[in-house]
């Protein structure tokens, strides 16, 4: 029996969000259809969308307005308890299994519609994971998405007894950004004597005395941790994604310079351990020749095309953002998530294509949504190690429990006792028993 979906109005919106939902999520192959006469007689698995009951054997959900418009505007989102879930859109209609559209619930977090509108951006220009509707109403850290497709699920197959949908398998994803390789080799005489001063002028005489060992070869850089994470990944069988920042040197953007041959080196050697994709600088965001060029300079570096990326910074501004990445033949894109708070910014748990809500149409650019990144628990939260290993486990166990993809963001130089990250690599090596061998 296969899932035959009902909607008097078949707009791209909703066409977009029963693909996510229904295809994404739930992993189940359903038809649409807008024959009222057609959806009565076919021998399926029901979901009526609209506003009202067709039959007694479908699933009822109430339409609201959401997903037959095509602009733009302030929408009016008061957030209730239903079964225990969060819910907002509630709609009234005569014995709706439902009492809210559940479909404009989706749509409005998945197509992230809240960021289009008007916010204050922080200092670097984004959103703030504070001005969400998830974080003001505490649903943030839930992948509210996946938990009321289960509940549609749930009812779909209690409706239709000899229906199955397939369980989605727990996944975990490792991801890194390499912001830099080294913390004091390969920087060109101008920025170590720039270094060197600083250290003079903040009187961090340990600091400058560290750097002239490594930089003499008696000491290792304490940013060049790859050998330790290829252990790592050798032992719970991980084959990471790694993006690397090449923009031209900046107050934002200090990685080391893209001619450089041991960077050359490093990275092409990195290739036969990660899946390697480009970390677009601060300065990229605004410029897109800038971001052109760098992307240019990872498929010289790596003779590979460069199809997946991640926004240093996490700079990401909807629409411009993705559309660049799109005319610039990126597939996969790795940066929702917020920098402020660990949690759901899409409140999805699982890899889903990015719908153009300036141009109402799902694109082909896949979103990998993220969870937790190193300096959100460190810096941001302030969180010490043993107070994060338990909210990053409590993660991790919601994601579990929707068959959801747990993604982390870690950078190498948290590796390194660099800025008080001592103790942090017994975090992550805590973070992999968990996601991997639990």
């Amino acid at each position: 029996m296969y899932l035959l979906f009902y909607s008097p109005v078949l707009t791209p919106r909703l066409r977009y969000t029963c693909e996510v939902l229904l295809t994404y999520v739930l992993r189940t192959d359903f038809s649409l259809t807008d024959d009222a006469a057609f959806y009565r007689q076919a021998d399926a698995c029901k979901i009526n969308y609209s506003k009202e009951r067709l039959l007694e054997a479908e699933v009822f959900i109430p339409c609201g307005n959401l997903l037959l418009e095509s602009d733009i505007q302030a929408q009016s989102v008061t957030v209730f308890q239903q079964e225990g879930l969060p819910a907002f859109f509630q709609q009234k209609a005569d014995n709706a299994d439902f009492p809210f559209d559940l479909l404009s619930v989706v749509f409005y977090l998945i197509s992230r519609y809240e960021e289009y509108l008007p916010f204050e951006a922080d200092a670097h220009g984004r959103f703030g994971a504070q001005q969400s509707i998830a974080f003001q109403h505490h649903f943030l850290r839930q992948p509210l998405v996946n938990e009321w497709a289960l509940r549609l699920s749930d009812l779909l197959q209690s409706k239709f007894p000899i229906s199955q949908f397939p369980i989605s398998n727990f996944q975990f994803f490792p991801t890194y950004d390499l912001d830099m390789a080294w913390a004091y080799l390969h920087k060109g005489w101008k920025r170590n004597t720039g270094a060197y001063l600083r250290d003079l002028l903040k009187l961090d005489f340990k600091n400058s005395q560290r750097r002239w060992r490594v930089q003499t070869n008696r000491e290792a850089d304490p940013f060049f941790v790859f050998d330790y994470l290829n252990q790592l990944h050798k032992k719970y069988n991980l084959k990471p994604t790694l993006f690397i920042l090449l923009g031209d040197y900046g107050a934002f953007d200090k990685n080391t310079n893209a001619k450089n041959a041991a960077f050359r080196q490093l990275i092409q050697h990195l290739q036969s351990q990660y899946n390697l994709g480009i970390h677009p600088s601060y300065q990229s965001n605004i410029d897109f020749k800038q971001l052109k060029k760098e992307i240019h300079r990872l498929e010289n570096i790596s003779g590979e095309p460069v199809v997946r990326s991640r926004q240093h910074f996490l700079k990401l501004r909807f629409p411009q953002t993705y559309q660049r990445l799109l005319d610039l033949n990126i597939t996969a894109d790795y940066s929702l998530g917020y920098a402020s708070d660990i949690g759901f910014r899409a409140g999805i748990a699982s890899p889903y294509p990015w719908y153009d809500l300036s141009k109402e149409e799902m694109t082909p650019l896949l979103l990998h949504p993220f969870q937790v990144m190193d300096v959100t628990l460190k810096d941001y939260l302030n969180l010490n190690p043993p107070e994060a290993i338990p909210l990053v486990q409590s993660m991790i166990e919601k994601t579990r429990a929707v068959g959801g993809t747990f993604c982390t963001l870690w950078h190498n130089s948290s590796f390194s006792d660099v800025d008080n990250w001592e103790e942090w690599q017994e975090v992550y090596e805590t973070i992999l028993q968990l996601a991997v061998v639990n």
